[in-house]
């Protein structure tokens, strides 16, 4: 009986999500096709009804941005760094998200999944900017790199307070670059206004000046 279009979807999906949380858990190398269908409670040969090869699995696992960029996306920016600077859960948001558990392996991989890495870090620093006048923001870009940098090594520190540390510094440096700016029109505005008010007191300046 041949396999609703449905039940394949289901089944890829299954699959697609084990090999992406295996590839955050344990990277490219650590992780190869039987360890993934066996997660999925399948065999490897069905694994190439669904995907060409482990490198295409993996540039689509690094694509989806897992994560940090999924928090963004759904909540506000400050809310999604406040936990994912939160010390308690270093384990799970390090595990969980693309841009820190994978750089290392996307840096030996593919085109396709270090170009998939950037365009995950691309959406990141966008929904950071959200509300601001460009899309590449500087202090968003700088908040993005303080929070994946500074969990990247605070997972990798062996030592506890040294990572808590990490992150409370990073988490100090960051939130602030979020608080709205003016925005450039408004400066203008409040500049011609100021221009035209100093405008107005010289003007009526000058006849009391030609009557005395």
């Amino acid at each position: 009986m041949p396999v609703s279009a449905a039940r394949k979807a289901r089944t890829r999906t299954e699959i697609f999500e084990h090999a992406a949380r295996l590839f955050r858990l344990r990277g490219y190398a650590g992780t190869n096709i039987d360890d993934i269908m066996l997660a999925a409670g399948l065999t490897r040969g069905a694994f190439y009804a669904h995907f060409r090869s482990k490198d295409d699995l993996f540039a689509e696992a690094v694509r989806a941005g897992h994560g940090l960029l999924g928090k963004a996306r759904t909540s506000d920016a400050r809310t999604a760094l406040t936990d994912y600077f939160d010390k308690a859960q270093l384990a799970a948001n390090g595990q969980a998200c693309t841009l820190a558990a994978l750089p290392g392996d996307v840096a030996r991989a593919p085109m396709p999944a270090r170009l998939a890495y950037a365009n995950v870090l691309y959406g990141l620093i966008g929904e950071l900017s959200r509300g601001r006048t460009r899309r590449l923001d500087a202090d968003a870009t700088t908040v993005a790199i303080l929070a994946v940098g500074a969990l990247i090594l605070a997972r990798a520190s062996g030592d506890t307070r040294l990572s808590d540390w990490l992150l409370r510094c990073a988490k100090r440096a960051a939130l602030p670059l979020l608080k709205p700016r003016a925005s450039p029109s408004r400066k203008r505005c409040r500049s011609r206004r100021k221009a035209a008010g100093a405008r107005r007191a010289r003007h009526a300046a000058r006849p009391r000046a030609g009557r005395a």
